[in-house]
C-alpha cells in the first residue's frame, strides 16, 4: 500500500514538474526578450509554394518602441527587400531599383509573424490548447496561428534547444504540412541599435544603382496556375514603348480579373511611393493589398492584379502562383 501511494506521488510531482516546465521556458524566454530591449536574428527560410520552394536569408534588427528592420534576400537570384518599421511608418524597400513604398500598417501585428521572435511567442502563450513534448534535449511546442489572409496556414511548431533558445519553427497546414520552416542561426540580445539605425535615409545607398541594367522588355509572360473557379483566361494585349513593354492578360467569368506585367524602372533619386493599401508577405509575394487589387515587384517585372469581386486570398493565390509558366492558358 505504502509503495502504491508513494509511485502516486511520483507520478504527480513528475506531471507537474512537467507542467512546470512548459509555462516557465515560454515565461522565461519572453522575460529575456523584455530584459534585452532588443535583438538581432540571423536565420535561413524556405517557403512552399505550388510544388516549388523558394529559400531566403533573413536577418531581422529589433529595437524596443516598435522599431524593426527586416532584410529578406532570395538566395537564388539575391533580389533584396527590407521591412522597416519606425516612428514614421512601415516601408517596404527594394534597394536594387531605388524605391520604397511608405504603409499607414500595423505591421508587425496584424498577422503571425514566424521570423518575428515575439510574434512566435505570442502565438504560443495565447494557445491554451497547446501541445508540448520533449525530446532528444528539445523542447516542441505546437500551437494555433493567425494568418488572414492564408486560411491555410493553421499551426507553428516551435522547437527550443537545450539552452532554451528558439531553434526552428515550423508553419504547417492542416494536413501537417510545413508550409514555412525558418530555421534560426543565431541570435544577439546585445545588440543596441539607436533609433537612426531604422530611419529610411539611413537604409538608403545613394551608389546602389548606377550601373543597374533591368531589361526593358519581358522575356517569358507568365500566368497563373491558380484560377477562381468558373474563371477563365480569355487573352492578352501587349504594348510597347521606347522605356517600358507592357502585358495585360484578361480573365473572365463569374470572378473576372486583369493581370499586368511591366518592365520595371530604376530611379535615379531614392522614390518614396504613398500607398492606402495593406502590406503583405504571402508566400513567395511581398506585395500591396487593397479591396480589389494587389501590386508586387520581382525580378525585375512590375505585377498588377485588379479584381472587383475577388478575395483578400483569391488576389494572393492568383498572384503567388504566377512564379511558373502554366501548361495551359
Amino acid at each position: 500500500m505504502k509503495k502504491i501511494f508513494l509511485l502516486t506521488i511520483m507520478c504527480l510531482l513528475f506531471v507537474g514538474c512537467g507542467k512546470s516546465n512548459e509555462e516557465d521556458i515560454l515565461k522565461n524566454y519572453q522575460k529575456k526578450l523584455d530584459n534585452s530591449k532588443s535583438y538581432t536574428l540571423d536565420a535561413k527560410m524556405e517557403i512552399f509554394s505550388n510544388e516549388e520552394s523558394y529559400n531566403y536569408d533573413v536577418n531581422v534588427t529589433y529595437k524596443e518602441g516598435d522599431f524593426y528592420k527586416v532584410s529578406l534576400i532570395n538566395t537564388e537570384n539575391s533580389h533584396e527587400q527590407i521591412i522597416l518599421k519606425n516612428e514614421d511608418g512601415v516601408y517596404v524597400i527594394t534597394p536594387a531599383l531605388n524605391k520604397s513604398f511608405k504603409f499607414q500598417s500595423e505591421w508587425p501585428y496584424n498577422s503571425s509573424q514566424s521570423y518575428i521572435l515575439s510574434s512566435v511567442i505570442k502565438d504560443l502563450s495565447a494557445d491554451s490548447d497547446r501541445t508540448y513534448e520533449e525530446k532528444n534535449d528539445k523542447y516542441i511546442y505546437t500551437s494555433k496561428v493567425d494568418y488572414p489572409n492564408n486560411s491555410s496556414l493553421v499551426k507553428q511548431k516551435v522547437t527550443f534547444n537545450k539552452d532554451m533558445e528558439i531553434q526552428k519553427i515550423e508553419v504547417l497546414d492542416s494536413k501537417d504540412k510545413s508550409q514555412i520552416i525558418v530555421d534560426i542561426i543565431k541570435v544577439d540580445y546585445k545588440t543596441n541599435p539607436d533609433k537612426e539605425y531604422f530611419a529610411l535615409e539611413n537604409n538608403i545607398d545613394d551608389e546602389c544603382c548606377e550601373d543597374e541594367n533591368v531589361s526593358q522588355s519581358i522575356e517569358d509572360v507568365v500566368y497563373p496556375m491558380y484560377l477562381p473557379a468558373n474563371t477563365v483566361y480569355e487573352g492578352e494585349e501587349k504594348l510597347n514603348n521606347n522605356e517600358q513593354e507592357r502585358v495585360i492578360l484578361t480573365f473572365s467569368g463569374e470572378k473576372p480579373f486583369i493581370l499586368v506585367e511591366e518592365t520595371t524602372s530604376v530611379s535615379k533619386e531614392f522614390e518614396v511611393n504613398q500607398t492606402g493599401a495593406e502590406l503583405v508577405f504571402y508566400e513567395n509575394i511581398v506585395g500591396n493589398l487593397t479591396d480589389t487589387s494587389l501590386s508586387w515587384h520581382e525580378n525585375g517585372i512590375d505585377y498588377y492584379i485588379v479584381g472587383q469581386n475577388l478575395s483578400s486570398e483569391e488576389l494572393l493565390q492568383i498572384a503567388s502562383s504566377t512564379t511558373t509558366v502554366a501548361i495551359t492558358k
